[in-house]
This record gives structure tokens, C-alpha cells and sequence, in this order.
């Protein structure tokens, strides 16, 4: 695959990710807090944006160099990167869902600890404090810290 096609491809996911974290999923899962001087959205919306511009940027310059007929290189994606994506992506959206149906302490963990095992070998003793360690401190951090819930 061309550094153009990988370009354009990795700009498009960005610009879908940025334009649905800021359409839909920080209007329905952030809630607002009378009690803080910003909005709590404030810093998500910031992600979602630089997401948009970014994405933007590499599809265009994807698109540009795609359309001066960039001759193949060498590297790009292969299948089994293809994969591993594709088994991610549909981790992290199973996982998503997830924190609907159960909590995130029970969630979250088995999302890190997945996708671990997928992208290589990894000590399961490593797996398991990294999957268990994590998920914790950010839910003690959110829940105790800074008042927030989590799902």
C-alpha cells in the first residue's frame, strides 16, 4: 500500500473519529456540571477538533499525492496489520457497548488485557497487572478524585 492510499485511509478514520466524538458521542455521554467555571465537554471537544484538523490535513494529503501518481514504495500495510486493526476496532466498539451493559471495572480491564493479546506475546503477568492496574487508578482517579461517574 502507498504512503498516499495509507495517508488518506488514516485521515478519513480520523475525520469520521473526530466528527463522531463531537456530534455524537460527547453530546450523549458528557454530562454537564453547574458547578465548574468551563464545561466539562471543553477538553473532549479540544480531542474531537484536533482529530478533525488532523484528519483533514492527511486525507488531503493522501488525495494530493495520490493524484500526481506517486509510484508504489515499499512498506505500507500488510495483511496481517489489516487484521489486527480490523480485531480492535471491533474490540473497542464490543467494548464500548459493554460499559452499557455492565461496569467499568469489569469492562475496562478486559478491553486492556484483549487487546494485548492480540498485538503480540506478552508475560501474563505483565497482562494481567497492566489489565488490572490501569483501569483501576482511572476509575479511583474519576470516581474519587474528581466526583465523576463512571459507566
Amino acid at each position: 500500500m502507498t504512503q498516499s492510499r495509507q495517508d488518506t485511509i488514516a485521515g478519513a478514520l480520523s475525520l469520521g473519529l473526530g466528527l463522531c466524538l463531537l456530534l455524537w458521542l460527547i453530546p450523549h455521554w458528557v454530562e454537564p456540571d453547574p458547578d465548574l467555571r468551563l464545561p466539562v465537554s471543553l477538553v473532549p471537544q479540544v480531542v474531537a477538533l484536533g482529530f478533525i484538523v488532523c484528519g483533514t490535513i492527511m486525507l488531503a494529503k493522501g488525495i494530493h499525492a495520490g493524484r500526481q501518481n506517486e509510484q508504489p514504495e515499499g512498506g505500507g500495510f500488510d495483511q496481517g496489520e489489516l487484521r489486527g486493526l480490523a480485531v480492535m476496532m471491533v474490540i473497542l466498539i464490543v467494548g464500548t457497548l459493554g460499559f452499557e451493559v455492565l461496569h467499568f471495572l469489569v469492562v475496562a480491564p478486559a478491553i486492556v488485557a484483549v487487546s494485548m493479546w492480540v498485538f503480540g506475546p506478552v508475560r501474563p503477568v505483565s497482562l494481567s497487572l497492566t489489565a488490572a492496574i490501569g483501569p483501576v487508578v482511572i476509575w479511583v482517579l474519576a470516581t474519587q478524585v474528581l466526583g465523576r461517574v463512571l459507566p
